[in-house]
């Protein structure tokens, strides 16, 4: 259950008592309370998990897709829906019935005004506004930056591989990870691999598209540069640039994630218009267009950008076997994505092998997601921005030089993701600051959680779900 049921619980009886009040003036009973019945009959299921409106959310809506949307509906708990048609019952009753009661004095009529307005309800409508008006003067923003070509003024380059693969995960939390010391093996080829693997690497955001936005261009915390990005900071040093997604491209309401990829020289797309809806591509689909990429004959280094779809809910849609048979059948499926993912990673490393040009891949997750399960109840995995774990994130390198494990655990916010890149790569430019792992010395890092920047110390513990096999 969301943190916020109990809050909800107090809320609603607040509600219907300024409903109740309010119902005793006609006037104020259609046009104060049908449309509050509206929007609270719409919006109470979500917000009851991810509590009030933010640009998080309102980004979801007009950046997603028919499926991602129906999908998002049916991992809401079930014990949330009464709740909704509690409301659309009895609000209904109020709103429409005669009401057998009729108050002459006005008093009435304030105290049901103030319980609204002090209600967290409030929060709703004012949340929702100014969330909807941030959303679209970034949109603008972002129209603005890639409306034109961006040079940034490159010094100097200097690569170290032939071919440098940067792949981006979805919703995967690092605890889960047999390679950080999960008891169960998630990722058997992972755990041995040659490379290094940050054990706390920190996102920026716990979404998608907040988190993205801000760890592939500048960004110093609420707000980003959207033309300084990777991308451009590739292409303006001339390497040749790949996309390739398994997200999706839907035309007119692309995400901002897509404005990125367009960037590229080359993009690819496994699902068009509307992301396909009603096709879930497994991201091993992706490999055919990973190996025409690297096969493709050129003298330029080249950045390969794969973007998977992950460990996105809904799970059981995005695996090809539950490999444990768990009775928790959402967990299973959770963990059964990282073997899937694990062996994805396999695959690609014995591609960047057969080419026989040296090679450095770089993975790291978007954002992790909360554990939200009672006593005796089965987990129910969601977004969310309280606990550390929608923020802990796996990140790690293998590269064709790399001759042992190496396990490196040292706070490293994603905010350094362009200077890391710009180490990586060997690109030095006026924008960016290269900087390395070795380098970056985070003590008190921050996160964006969909509205101000907070202390990701100050957030709560969400220790995995462990299972007997």
């Amino acid at each position: 259950m969301g943190r916020h049921h109990n809050n909800y619980i107090l809320s609603v009886a607040v509600y219907f008592f300024a409903v109740y009040t309010i119902s005793g003036y006609r006037y104020f009973k259609s046009f104060v309370l049908l449309p509050l019945f509206i929007i609270t009959w719409i919006y109470l299921p979500i917000g009851m998990v991810y509590g009030s409106p933010n640009i998080g959310m309102i980004a979801s809506l007009f950046d997603t897709t028919k499926e991602e949307t129906l999908e998002f509906l049916s991992n809401i708990p079930s014990d949330i829906y009464p709740f909704s048609v509690a409301l659309f019952f009895l609000i209904g009753i109020f709103a429409c019935r005669k009401t057998s009661y009729q108050f002459k004095s006005h008093v009435p009529l304030v105290i049901g005004l103030i319980c609204l307005c002090l209600s967290p309800y409030k929060n709703l409508l004012y949340g929702g506004y100014d969330s909807v008006t941030d959303y679209f003067v970034q949109e603008k923003a972002l129209e603005d930056a890639f409306s034109h070509k961006v040079n940034l003024e490159v010094q100097h380059v200097k690569p170290k591989y032939q071919n440098y693969i940067v792949v981006i995960g979805e919703s995967m939390r690092r605890d889960y990870m047999s390679l950080y010391g999960y008891p169960t093996k998630t990722t058997p080829y992972l755990d041995t691999a040659n490379g290094l693997f940050l054990n706390g690497y920190i996102s920026t955001a716990p979404n998608t598209i907040t988190s993205l936005s801000r760890t592939l261009s500048l960004s110093k915390g609420l707000t980003y540069e959207p033309s300084i990005n990777f991308i451009n900071l590739a292409n303006s040093a001339g390497f040749k640039s790949y996309w390739i997604s398994n997200q999706g491209k839907m035309g007119v309401w692309d995400t901002p994630i897509t404005k990125f990829a367009i960037l590229s020289d080359e993009e690819h797309f496994l699902k068009n218009g509307a992301y396909d809806g009603s096709i879930n591509y497994q991201d091993s689909k992706l490999l055919p267009l990973f190996n025409q990429a690297l096969a493709e004959s050129t003298q330029q280094h080249k950045l390969i950008v794969v973007h998977l779809m992950g460990s996105h809910p809904e799970f059981c849609q995005r695996i090809k076997h539950d490999v444990y048979g768990l009775e928790d059948k959402q967990l299973s499926c959770y963990l059964s994505s990282y073997r899937e993912f694990d062996q994805l990673m396999k695959k690609m490393v014995e591609s960047l092998k057969m080419t026989k040009q040296s090679y450095s891949l770089m993975y790291f997750s978007d954002h992790g997601l909360s554990n939200e399960h009672q006593k005796d109840q089965f987990v129910y995995m969601t977004h969310g921005s309280y606990h550390k774990s929608n923020y802990e994130v796996p990140f790690f390198m293998l590269s064709s030089d790399s001759h042992q494990h190496q396990l490196v655990k040292k706070p490293v916010s994603a905010y350094h993701f362009l200077s890391l890149f710009s180490d990586w790569t060997g690109i030095t430019s006026e924008k960016v600051a290269p900087l390395s792992i070795e380098q970056i010395n985070d003590k008190n890092i921050k996160v964006f959680n969909f509205t101000n920047m907070v202390n990701f110390s100050d957030l709560a513990p969400d220790p995995a779900v462990k299972i007997s096999r």
